[in-house]
């Protein structure tokens, strides 16, 4: 199987087998769409995360990145201790399954310029998150795979 077949057969549950939390009840980071968006970017930075989803009643009623921040609060001059996350979140928010192929989100994320994809089950209940970062990181875990499959050919050292 070439690098495109991996590519194209790689699912978001693969990623997220990969990123460790499909064994796992990944813990999404989340807030109400009153919380202060002071407390969400601490809460982001003390993660490490571009993102939190803005949950109402169960529901996503949006995503905060740091790009909305950049944009819907440093440069509209609102003060982050004063704001409400609800007012400034991106709320059309597109959502991806475990089954969805991981060009597809790639594509996803290239037309609607966002790096975060929320995963969701049948149900459409949240169960994770996937970024940018994870998919890229997959594409190049599989192309060192794929590097070190044809360089054990050519040399013939196979694993036993």
């Amino acid at each position: 199987m070439d690098h495109r077949e991996q590519l194209v057969d790689t699912r978001v549950k693969d990623v997220l087998r990969t990123k460790g939390t499909l064994q796992t009840d990944a813990d999404v980071l989340s807030a109400s769409p009153t919380t202060i968006v002071y407390d969400c970017i601490d809460r982001m930075a003390s993660n490490d995360f571009g993102s939190i989803l803005v949950m109402d009643d169960g529901d996503i009623a949006g995503i905060f990145t740091e790009r909305d921040y950049m944009r819907n609060l440093a440069l509209e001059g609102r003060r982050s201790q004063e704001t409400e996350v609800g007012e400034v979140m991106t709320q059309d928010v597109v959502t991806v399954t475990p089954d969805t192929h991981l060009e597809e989100c790639l594509d996803l994320m290239t037309d609607i310029e966002c790096r975060h994809l929320p995963v969701v089950d049948a149900d459409g209940r949240l169960t994770d998150i996937i970024s940018m970062r994870d998919c890229t990181r997959q594409i190049s875990e599989a192309a060192k795979s794929e590097a070190l499959q044809l360089r054990n050919f050519i040399t013939g050292t196979y694993p036993v």
